[in-house]
């Protein structure tokens, strides 16, 4: 019989000590793209993407169309030799390929651009984050458009927004209602219920 009873307050025990462990998480959630578009020297940033992809991208094109055209009349003109002809065929269709594959050649360069300008904002913003979790006893704080289903949970944005120093903008995650208890809707749609 005591050792059923010892059973019986172990297990009692350990599951208050559960629930107490448990009662102390904290959950909340971010969507870290918003907290980068409330960082004040972000626009310095999009003026540095604009200004590459109009300096470096948009007047590459023209310069690769003037290449084509004019390696091209070079290769089907009869005067040409034919050892010249031959390279001057590959070099035009070189350029060619280029041409054709320009919108893929543009985006990449473009995402290699972003990642080079943005990732010390993605830094500061996950560091910012982190500091506020911290600082506000947050536990757990996952990715908002990372999740599926989840139960609810304190949208942090209104409080890194207070860390920054900034306001929010009418109709961003938690403007009517910061610190409140929002619940995770799928990442195509991340939105308040």
């Amino acid at each position: 019989m005591k050792k059923v009873l010892s059973l019986v307050a172990v297990s009692f025990a350990l599951v208050l000590i559960g629930n107490v462990a448990n009662a102390q998480n904290k959950f909340g959630h971010v969507n870290i793209e918003e907290v980068v578009s409330l960082m004040p020297d972000i626009k310095k940033a999009d003026s540095i993407l604009q200004k590459f992809r109009k300096d470096s991208l948009d007047n590459a094109l023209p310069f690769y169309v003037g290449e084509y055209k004019r390696k091209d009349s070079i290769a089907k003109s009869p005067a040409t030799p034919a050892a010249i002809k031959q390279q001057v065929q590959q070099e035009a269709a070189n350029y060619l390929q280029i041409i054709q594959n320009w919108d893929q050649y543009l985006q990449s360069e473009m995402q290699r651009k972003q990642g080079e300008v943005l990732n010390p904002y993605f830094s500061k913003a996950y560091e910012l984050i982190s500091t506020v979790a911290k600082e506000n006893g947050y536990t757990w704080v996952f990715k908002q458009e990372g999740l599926w289903v989840a139960p609810p949970a304190d949208d942090l944005l209104p409080l890194v927004a207070k860390k920054l120093g900034v306001k929010l903008p009418t109709g961003a995650a938690g403007v009517d209602q910061p610190g409140t208890k929002e619940a995770v809707k799928p990442a195509t749609g991340a939105k308040k219920q």
